[in-house]
């Protein structure tokens, strides 16, 4: 049985995670797709917190969802230090989206709610 209290922790650790990751795409390449990304990082993570219901679901897809769409660009290129960071954000999204799926405190913070 898992603890409530440390599951809204976590995820709020993700959220921060995610937010953060967000910006520093951001300063890394400008752009329309980037902003979007921030913005629903932002809901994701208020709705985390927030203790929405089946919403470690939907984060953990979206998490999954970015490392499938970039990994090969991720890959291909790793040539770059750019890249580099953006495969160690893949290993993240991976170990958080894992977490919002079979963590029993997160799972507790999702049933109290």
């Amino acid at each position: 049985m898992g603890h409530s209290v440390n599951g809204r922790n976590l995820c709020g650790l993700i959220a921060v995670y995610m937010v953060i990751k967000g910006i520093l795409n951001l300063i890394l390449g400008f752009g329309v797709t980037n902003i979007i990304a921030l913005g629903v990082s932002v809901f994701l993570g208020y709705c985390l917190i927030m203790g929405f219901k089946y919403m470690n679901l939907f984060t953990a897809g979206f998490l999954i969802a970015l490392v499938v769409f970039n990994i090969k660009d991720n890959i291909t290129e790793i040539g770059l230090n750019r890249h580099l960071i953006y495969l160690v954000e893949a290993v993240i999204d991976v170990v958080c989206a894992y977490k919002l799926l079979f963590n029993e405190d997160i799972k507790e913070h999702f049933r109290k709610s």
